[in-house]
């Protein structure tokens, strides 16, 4: 994994202080930029200003905040609203009234339809989303949905605690420069989670699987008008996982592959012991 080993070390280096500009590459690629919590999210301007020192950023975004819409999409039953805006740092940002992923498939279908992009980065977005918790959010969907369409990419979150979005977009800039000169897996979404800072400093770059779960819905509270979930931040820290990795102070690296299949299951013969399906009586 040069890609990580490369980060672990600047990161170390740097001690994760202020950061300097980098020299660019003769090439610049072509980066969509998209989050889940709306163009109008500053963790989204931050990202695309960082990006910007690479290569050509465009942004494409939800019309407001679609905070857990994880892979969902109005593809199939909306028509999308579009509307271009000014966002500094781009040479295109527009709106979409749909969901994360569909400002995805957007981008890279329409706006990408010409020059096609190189990497789709997602975020920042504010709340992490390690773990479990990685299936609810629009954040990740939004990446997945660009390795669904052949393109690699990322997706970045920090602490909710967290306003200053500026440290996460140069470290998730210096991920991705170094991501794109190692030919990415295009099935691939790199999750990068940034916690709290603990006396003014990350420990670091951590990799580490998928576990664990920092917030669950304990149940539902009636109220006059409805029912409103019970947030339960205990949660539970699997050993070796991501949560653990986050809670306790890193910066949490997972690759997240878009292929669910879990390939030792499908030599299994399930009707093995019920007969052919022809022989039922039932059929």
């Amino acid at each position: 994994m040069k890609i990580i080993n490369l980060l672990v070390l600047s990161c170390a280096v740097a001690a994760c202080a202020n950061p300097t500009t980098t020299d660019l590459t003769p090439e610049r690629p072509r980066i969509l930029v998209v989050n889940d919590d709306g163009i109008d999210s500053p963790g989204l301007s931050e990202l695309a200003a960082a990006l910007a020192k690479l290569g050509e950023v465009v942004v494409c975004a939800p019309d407001g905040n679609r905070s857990g819409a994880s892979h969902s999409s109005v593809a199939f039953s909306e028509l999308l609203v579009v509307k271009e805006i000014q966002m500094k740092g781009t040479s295109y940002a527009c709106s979409i009234s749909g969901t994360p992923s569909d400002a995805t498939s957007f981008g890279i279908l329409n706006l990408g339809q010409d020059q096609p992009f190189d990497l789709v980065v997602s975020g920042i977005n504010r709340g992490a989303n390690v773990g479990k918790v990685a299936h609810y959010s629009g954040t990740v969907g939004a990446a997945m949905e660009a390795n669904y369409l052949g393109v690699p990419s990322i997706a970045t979150s920090q602490d909710s605690k967290m306003r200053d979005f500026s440290m996460s977009a140069y470290w998730t800039a210096q991920f991705a420069k170094s991501m794109l000169g190692n030919n990415p897996d295009k099935g691939i979404c790199w999750s990068l989670n940034f916690p709290a800072k603990t006396d003014g400093a990350w420990k670091g770059f951590k990799k580490a699987p998928m576990g664990g779960s920092y917030i669950k819905i304990d149940g539902y509270k009636k109220l006059e008008d409805g029912y409103r979930a019970k947030l339960n931040f205990a949660g539970e820290h699997a050993l070796g996982s991501d949560t653990e990795a986050y809670l306790d102070g890193w910066i949490t690296i997972t690759p997240l592959r878009f292929n669910w299949t879990e390939n030792s299951l499908l030599d299994i013969d399930w009707f093995s012991a019920t007969g052919h399906l022809g022989d039922s009586a039932d059929h």
